[in-house]
């Protein structure tokens, strides 16, 4: 038995979602959602910011005595996945993929190859090494950051107004076999994408980073369900 819990970790409620499925996936883990607020949002941010961001949380991080760290954020693990960084303790990002990348349809769950794909990002992750290398010369893919959907997504789950995205993408071309939500924040929106890309197919790296933490928590037998629920905040 292990009972050393499972951290997720995003800047607000991002990575709420991907928690919440694992949770009920696996009730008898221990968990704590680390949500760093102060910094919120991570997509305005440079990498140079994001990494010491990040440097400040880990500590954090390491004083909760994870098995697993899930960095539900992709604008983050862009970021630290070009850093290779060496933890102890098994680390999960959620990151974008197209068709064609690295073990994309395996992992993936996506069988097709090609077809033409949006993929929506933070601005941060757009610029971020990891994405160009990504899509460097596919012209199958186009990228569309998205400047403050995140933070809009972030208040409205605070008790604001809901981000009214059918304005945003009201002149937008509408020809993609894939929408892929680059952004954890995005995942919240999901139906509002369907309807307004209703002739494609909406993924995320969410799918993927799941199906990596089932295949890690697997191998633990922890008992009954039961595990306890922490949430904090910076």
């Amino acid at each position: 038995m292990d009972n050393r819990c499972v951290v997720f970790y995003d800047s607000g409620a991002g990575g709420l979602r991907l928690f919440e499925k694992t949770r009920k996936a696996f009730p008898f883990e221990n968990y704590v959602y680390f949500a760093d607020e102060k910094y919120m949002p991570f997509g305005d941010k440079s990498k140079e910011e994001l990494l010491k961001i990040f440097d400040e949380a880990e500590k954090k991080i390491l004083s909760f005595c994870p098995k697993l760290l899930v960095v539900a954020c992709n604008t983050m693990s862009c970021a630290l996945a070009e850093e290779e960084r060496s933890f102890p303790f098994k680390t999960i990002f959620v990151t974008p993929f197209v068709p064609g990348s690295e073990k994309t349809n395996k992992s993936s769950g996506l069988h097709e190859r090609g077809g033409k794909w949006l993929l929506l990002t933070t601005p941060a992750t757009a610029k971020s090494d990891y994405v160009k290398r990504l899509i460097s010369d596919d012209k199958n893919v186009d990228l569309l950051p998205q400047k403050d959907l995140a933070e809009r997504v972030e208040k409205w789950r605070k008790g604001g107004k809901k981000p009214d995205i059918s304005l945003d993408f009201k002149n937008y071309k509408k020809n993609y076999d894939y929408v892929f939500l680059g952004c954890t924040h995005y995942g919240f929106l999901k139906n509002d994408f369907k309807k307004i890309f209703p002739k494609s197919k909406i993924v995320s790296g969410e799918e993927r980073a799941f199906r990596s933490v089932r295949t890690f928590l697997n191998t633990f037998d922890n008992g009954v369900p039961g595990g306890n629920v922490y949430f904090a905040k910076s």
